[in-house]
């Protein structure tokens, strides 16, 4: 493959990756969120970011960037902010990655059951 034909490879990986979600759950807590991922073929439906700084987007705000990155640029198309965010993991279940934020998220201890 020549230089020309890796560049456009890559130029159309980048854009090929971009997708526009919604955000369905966020601890204001801590600055987690999770939001529905695009179809695909993964099993995984639903992926976990942590903001790096204020505005965090709110649930049912639109995003829309690269999902794949470990760190990236989220642009609020409801609000017209940028986020910056790290993106954690993926999940089949919503629940599965609400459950595995870190302990100062104090939303995830709201569903507990007292001991």
């Amino acid at each position: 493959m020549t230089i020309a034909g890796a560049a456009a490879f890559c130029i159309h990986l980048s854009t090929g990756l971009a997708a526009e979600v919604e955000v369905t759950w966020i601890d204001t807590t801590c600055g987690y969120f999770v939001v529905e991922l695009p179809p695909s073929d993964e099993p995984e439906k639903f992926g976990l970011f942590s903001a790096r700084g204020l505005p965090l987007p709110k649930v049912g705000d639109r995003v829309a960037g690269n999902m794949t990155e470990i760190e990236t640029q989220l642009e609020n198309l409801t609000s017209g902010d940028s986020h910056t965010v790290i993106h954690w993991a993926d999940a089949k279940l919503q629940e599965q990655l609400v459950r595995n934020t870190p302990v100062q998220c104090a939303s995830k201890w709201t569903n507990r059951k007292k001991r």
